[in-house]
């Protein structure tokens, strides 16, 4: 299918390159300059884009568009709603023959990839001169390569960074964290800020979440891999270290809820840190434009997640890929650019809802002008340190559920960190095994 795929794009790219008309000012493709069709106003087209997030996170998905569609006034753009189960909303359209034309990722390009569900973008790269891919990191192209070939663009990348409560430590007499503390400075405050009788925690580790559960290995010096038909790093004392601070956190000292409690409350984490029930939630970008609509009742900031033997973490990341059912891929493609270029990025930075996945200083300027909060440069200062490797896999997200499900029991005290580290290990080899 992928050689059909790709005979068919270089016919319709040799037809644009022999009728269309270049682009005299040599601009960067990357900066969403579009091709000589669109930009004379072609024919009408409709491309539909799949959309997810807080109505924070829609709103500003339209600006882009609406943006976009006052350039192209030929171009119509239909948000196609995901909710909040992206993956299994995406693949039920992508089975019902209805996939929209730009396909919204978050950690699933090799699994769609390797579905032929995504059209590989090297044809139109190639057929471009004036795109230029190094506008992006090399560590977010990395989990949107697969079998040699990218599937994809990324827009947005989200570290995730500790948002602390500065009401709370100050009354507690607990310092302020910075950003080079330790885990174990972070273990400490946690323990401080913890009223057992009063029923507020110093922090909230979520349940059924993986990427909070692999930023804890991250920090710890996991070198989780599975990439392959055997998971490597769950074996090593780091991974068996990174369980046990969980397993104390949690259980044995309790200071965070855990996920049967977590359930039982039935409320969200914005909701706890909110109502000062936890001091400390790990989060990325996505939670500031809640706090800007809505003001905290109290002083808070941001600071980078603690270190451990690294201070590697995992982030929120959207990217862009165009479905190999588009009917529209030329069309498509320039608007692909257009949202994942310099004037999406800008408008990326100045909703504070994420950081420009590229090398864009001017956008990251933007987000640093904020100030919101004051040490919002953690996130920027993060993006180095994302470790993007747990998406190497095809079979990420059963991994990820049956992780979820292993460290979960553990954290109601059903099993030890030994038995969930051999646990782990056996199921997770079950399902690399295919």
């Amino acid at each position: 299918m992928k050689k059909t795929v790709s005979l068919f794009l270089a016919l319709i790219l040799m037809s644009t390159m022999l009728f269309g008309c270049a682009d005299g000012g040599g601009s960067s493709a990357a900066a969403g300059k579009d091709g000589a069709s669109a930009a004379e106003g072609g024919e009408p087209v409709t491309i539909e884009v799949a959309v997810s997030g807080s109505a924070q996170e829609l709103e500003i998905h339209q600006q882009k568009f609406d943006l976009y569609t006052q350039e192209h006034p030929n171009v119509t753009i239909k948000p196609v709603d995901i909710g909040t189960e992206r993956f299994q909303k995406l693949m039920a359209l992508i089975g019902s023959g209805t996939a929209p034309d730009i396909i919204y990722i978050n950690e699933w390009c090799y699994s769609l990839a390797y579905r032929n569900v995504l059209m590989p973008l090297d044809p139109f790269m190639e057929s471009d001169e004036a795109f230029d891919l190094s506008y992006y990191p090399e560590s977010l192209l990395l989990p949107l390569r697969y079998e040699d070939q990218l599937f994809a663009l990324p827009q947005e990348v989200s570290p995730y960074v500790m948002y602390y409560n500065k009401d709370m430590f100050n009354a507690a007499g607990v310092e302020l964290p910075t950003d080079d503390w330790t885990m174990e400075d972070f273990y400490a405050a946690a323990k401080a800020l913890t009223n057992a009788e009063e029923k507020v925690y110093g922090y909230r580790h979520p349940g059924a979440w993986a990427d909070q559960i692999l930023n804890w290995f991250s920090l710890s010096g996991v070198e989780y891999d599975t990439s392959g038909t055997e998971v490597k790093g769950l074996d090593t004392p780091e991974a068996l270290e990174a369980l046990q601070f969980l397993y104390d956190l949690v259980v044995v000292d309790q200071l965070s809820p855990n996920p049967a409690s977590l359930t039982a409350m039935g409320k969200s984490a914005d909701a706890m840190f909110r109502n000062q029930s936890v001091a400390m939630e790990a989060a990325g970008l996505w939670m500031l434009p809640q706090y800007k609509a809505d003001a905290l009742p109290f002083a808070w900031d941001v600071v980078r997640m603690p270190k451990g033997e690294t201070q590697n973490v995992k982030a929120g990341i959207l990217n862009w890929g165009i479905s190999a059912d588009t009917e529209h891929p030329e069309e498509t493609w320039e608007l692909l650019k257009f949202l994942a270029g310099p004037e999406g990025m800008r408008i990326v930075a100045e909703s504070n809802m994420a950081l420009p996945a590229a090398a864009d200083d001017a956008a990251n300027q933007i987000v640093l002008d904020t100030k919101f909060p004051e040490n919002v440069k953690a996130f920027v200062d993060s993006v180095p340190d994302v470790d993007m490797t747990d998406q190497l896999s095809i079979y990420r997200t059963e991994v990820n559920t049956k992780m979820q499900e292993l460290v979960d029991k553990m954290l109601i005290g059903e099993s030890t960190p030994e038995e969930t580290q051999q646990a782990l290990i056996k199921e997770i080899n079950a399902i690399l095994a295919g």
